[in-house]
């Protein structure tokens, strides 16, 4: 009966340790790789454009916006956008530097002049 009471409280342990996983993993937001610049050498980034191109999705990304003439509406951004999305920040970071995306990275630093970040997505509180 001890082993059965002790089994028991062990699977119940498993139970919720595993259930605050899946909720833990629920709420993780989201990781976005933002990159705003100007394009300075066609023909450099058409190289990172062939490179870079499959890649995000092997990282579990995807492209969401990609704009080469957005319009600013406040201040002097540059005029290219493109924001892509992971499913955490780590995932991003994982991307941008991997070896795939660092040889394709080296296109796209020679021929624009920009920015690029990597934050976390915003997650509302569950009701």
């Amino acid at each position: 009966m001890k082993k059965l009471v002790i089994g028991a409280a062990t699977v119940a342990a498993a139970t919720i340790a595993l259930a605050a996983t899946v909720r833990a993993q629920d709420t993780q937001p989201p990781g976005y790789m933002i990159a705003n610049y100007t394009i300075k050498d066609q023909a450099g980034y058409d190289r990172y454009m062939q490179a870079a191109g499959p890649l995000a999705p092997r990282f579990g990304g995807r492209i969401i916006v990609f704009n080469l003439n957005a319009t600013a509406v406040e201040g002097e951004p540059k005029k290219v956008m493109a924001i892509a999305e992971f499913p955490s920040v780590a995932d991003a970071r994982r991307f941008y530097n991997s070896p795939e995306y660092s040889a394709a990275r080296k296109f796209r630093t020679a021929s624009t002049e920009g920015s690029v970040i990597i934050t976390e997505g915003f997650v509302s509180a569950k009701q």
